[in-house]
């Protein structure tokens, strides 16, 4: 008998009507779901658990799909891998929303950019990904869209410049001023200093929870869903930034990620990249927009702490910026 440990569904026809087809359509067994977030659940079976996941704009899922069959047969084989339906498809369509079915990676614990061995595992992972992209390059559908990193962040600028009157309430002018100053800095002078390098697929998101440290012990990347080609110099501008905040901006701890540093010494503009405070931008926008709802949103306590340590991220960056010269 099919269960949830969720009790608003237990008799939600429509939510257990998604569940029994999935049984026709796979012949498994399944004995509960849990649900992590809309749209996302985990599924207890016979068989093993998996992850069932629903786009209402599936865009390119196709080609997601098609390239993390093709990332797996060239040898990466600590990423995603999707489960076929009966009618040989990876697609279930069902209530106007399209599902796809991943076997459940089980952690050993949650990894953490706070942990040295989990920044350098990542590290190498995320290096083995693109490594194994750019053998796959030219077997991949034409539709996977081009890297605009910077057409993004010109964008989240915009929308930050815009929210300043809510932002200088709540936080230090001038701290505001100088993040949207250096930020316009960082754009003109990556306009005039960007050289592309080879292409690779790109992640696009390398933040802890598209990590997994696994029951092997080996360090999975998942979640493919922002995928691009481009330069993979991109992906590790947004990694190093990811991981920045986690060791408060040392130096010395930073340094212990050899192939960051050499990134900095090889490329001038990746630099100027990382200079880019594109975490207090987004954090920023998100507590803008939210601000009038009755909670106080979770990025007040991020965007707080992000602004509180402003001048430890001036200081690195100067650093960083004298080491590698």
């Amino acid at each position: 008998m099919m269960k949830t440990d969720h009790p608003i569904f237990r008799d939600d026809f429509n939510r257990n009507r998604l569940f029994f087809r999935l049984s026709e359509e796979t012949k498994l067994i399944i004995h509960s779901y849990t649900k992590v977030k809309p749209n996302l659940y985990k599924i207890l079976t016979e068989e093993g658990l998996y992850i069932l996941k629903g786009y209402t704009e599936p865009d390119n899922l196709d080609s997601i799909i098609r390239f993390s069959q093709l990332l797996h047969k060239s040898g990466f084989h600590t990423g995603l891998m999707y489960e076929k339906f009966s009618d040989g498809s990876f697609l279930l369509n069902e209530q106007g929303i399209v599902w796809v079915l991943l076997k459940y990676i089980s952690p050993k614990r949650k990894f953490s950019f706070s942990k040295e061995k989990d920044r350098e595992d990542g590290l190498l992972t995320l290096q083995k990904f693109h490594h194994h992209s750019k053998t796959i390059l030219s077997n991949l559908p034409l539709d996977l869209p081009k890297e605009n990193t910077v057409a993004k962040w010109q964008n989240r600028l915009r929308i930050f410049e815009s929210h300043g009157p809510i932002l200088t309430k709540w936080f230090n002018p001038h701290v505001i001023s100088e993040i949207v100053y250096y930020s316009h800095l960082s754009l003109n002078s990556l306009a005039k200093e960007y050289v592309e390098s080879d292409e690779v697929v790109l992640h696009g998101d390398v933040a802890s929870h598209n990590f997994i440290r696994a029951a092997d012990n080996k360090v999975y990347l998942i979640d493919y869903d922002l995928l691009s080609v481009g330069s993979a110099e991109w992906d590790f501008v947004q990694y190093a930034s990811r991981i920045l905040p986690f060791i408060k901006w040392n130096g010395s701890l930073f340094q212990i990620h050899s192939k960051l540093i050499d990134m900095g010494k090889d490329h001038p503009w990746f630099r100027t990249a990382l200079s880019f405070p594109m975490d207090i931008l987004r954090e920023g926008n998100h507590f803008s927009k939210s601000i009038g709802d009755e909670r106080m949103p979770n990025s007040f306590a991020n965007l707080s702490y992000f602004i509180s340590t402003w001048e430890l991220r001036k200081q690195f960056l100067t650093n960083y910026n004298n080491l590698i010269q």
